[in-house]
């Protein structure tokens, strides 16, 4: 088995919560109408609504409903109750959008969400926890309105050069979108002010107590530059981990040495819905599995994000289109290697479409939960987190040596029995069929039993198993101790 460090086991064993914060509560028990009456909601085009109300057919970017940091610092206790471990949230800074991905001012946290001394209270609540807190950075541009580039504007020439400017005037932007125009990363000054001095803003943060970074657009921001910034960063705040976005294969950037310490999965989250639909099966599901632990390498892989939805794309049962192939997503999603990354709501079932939709206000009424998700969400945290080799095993692909539509992985540590047998059977048919297992460390006569309990127990006989599971469902086998004046798992075999 590969060796890891300490640092990387307590990467991987993360649960991580993704939270829109103008969308998930509002502090202090107000409602929107009197949160939306605070000054901060005074700009122009500001469009109020109600936490009822729908994010569709309203300006786009523009809709606000009241959500801040001390909303999510009142929340803390349902999350521990969920079992998680970190919280990342979408852009804070000041910004004149709800999703603050047009930053006016890296160094102040928008007056929407409370300002700095909310982001105090909800980094110290947090931390009594032991949870950690991950900020969105988005390195690659800012708004229109941002003062460095209204100065390069005026030709300031302190600032003209921190963008790029065509001939005829235009400049470089966010896939064309003016109102976000690029940085200019090639200039060391910009790249100064973002991440190499100690009061840049990447930096800063993490000395203001932070945890961890997510980088949006990795590809626009680059290798070079995720390279120098791990390299800087990680001299003075070693702990911190550095994860960028990549909706693809980042099997690359983990091969260049990019410098982050894992990426968001988007591959599993491509192949899983593509499995679930039909549109690959499963010759392609578990060669899509091993291309991405041959490509990123294990701690690579296991500091990446599992996700399955975010803020970006339609949620998950909108996806897939019913409960049932939700929940066998998400059991792929909690023992693949990675960190499992929950965007908020699909705990209870919440559902939406393509952005804004996705968006929606957090559901707070129990009577709007769905609660066998919750439960199912609860029980796959809680058997990840008391398994090492769900957490950080290693990973060997078996289920293509089996016919028919079922992907079988097994994850397992260095230490003798610490093991999980993952099978997904997606055909419309049961399976029954014996599999070899190529682990040492399980032995004859070893027993099996599913922990999600649906499948019968079983025994491992000499280096095989009898799998038997209904069709279209999840096992997650785990060995136990059947005997009193017996072990199997002898410490002097590790």
């Amino acid at each position: 088995m590969t060796q890891l460090d300490d640092l990387t086991r307590r990467r991987a064993s993360q649960i991580v919560y993704q939270i829109f914060p103008e969308r998930f509560a509002i502090g202090g028990g107000l409602s929107s109408a009197e949160k939306l009456a605070h000054a901060a909601y005074d700009g122009p085009n500001i469009a109020k609504r109600d936490w009822d109300d729908s994010t569709l057919n309203q300006p786009w970017g523009q809709q606000f409903f009241g959500g801040d940091l001390d909303g999510i610092a009142d929340k803390i206790d349902y999350l521990l109750d969920l079992g998680v471990t970190g919280v990342y949230l979408t852009p804070i800074f000041s910004a004149p959008s709800n999703h603050k991905y047009d930053a006016t001012d890296f160094f102040t946290i928008d007056a929407m969400f409370g300002g700095e001394t909310a982001l105090r209270r909800l980094i110290d609540t947090l931390h009594q926890q032991g949870m950690n807190l991950t900020l969105d950075a988005v390195l690659n541009h800012v708004s229109e309105l941002h003062p460095w580039f209204l100065a390069a504007q005026q030709g300031d020439p302190s600032k003209r050069d921190w963008f790029t400017f065509l001939a005829d005037g235009r400049y470089l932007c966010w896939q064309d979108y003016g109102l976000m125009p690029e940085l200019n990363l090639a200039n060391p000054a910009v790249r100064d002010v973002l991440y190499r001095q100690p009061n840049s803003v990447v930096q800063y943060w993490l000395s203001r107590g932070i945890d961890n970074w997510r980088f949006d657009v990795a590809q626009d921001v680059g290798i070079p530059v995720a390279q120098e910034m791990a390299a800087l960063v990680g001299n003075v705040y070693p702990e911190a981990g550095l994860l960028g976005e990549l909706n693809g294969f980042s099997g690359g950037w983990f091969q260049a040495g990019a410098g982050y310490s894992g990426m968001m999965n988007y591959w599993y989250r491509t192949a899983i819905l593509a499995w679930l639909a039909g549109e690959i099966d499963g010759v392609q599901m578990n060669a899509a599995i091993q291309d991405a632990r041959d490509a990123y390498g294990l701690e690579g892989l296991l500091c990446s994000w599992n996700m399955l939805s975010s803020h970006d794309t339609p949620r998950l049962i909108t996806t897939v289109g019913n409960l049932h192939d939700a929940q066998l997503a998400m059991a792929m999603q909690f023992t693949l290697p990675g960190i499992p990354l929950v965007y908020y709501g699909e705990e209870i079932g919440m559902q939406g479409g393509a952005d804004p939709d996705c968006r929606r206000p957090m559901r707070w009424n129990e009577a709007d939960w769905n609660h066998a998700q919750r439960a199912w969400v609860k029980q796959l945290i809680a058997i990840r987190q008391q398994n090492t080799a769900l957490q950080y095993g290693d990973i060997i692909v078996l289920g293509h040596r089996l016919a028919g539509n079922t992907i079988v992985f097994l994850r397992a540590t260095d230490i003798p029995g610490a093991a999980a047998l993952v099978v997904v059977n997606l055909a419309d048919t049961p399976l029954a069929s014996r599999l070899l297992i190529p682990y040492s460390h399980w032995y004859d006569g070893v027993p099996l039993r599913d922990a999600l309990g649906g499948a019968p127990d079983c025994k491992m006989q000499a280096g095989s198993v009898l799998l038997q599971l209904p069709a279209r469902s999840v096992a997650i086998y785990q060995a136990f101790e059947p005997y009193q004046n017996y072990t199997f798992f002898k410490p002097r075999n590790q």
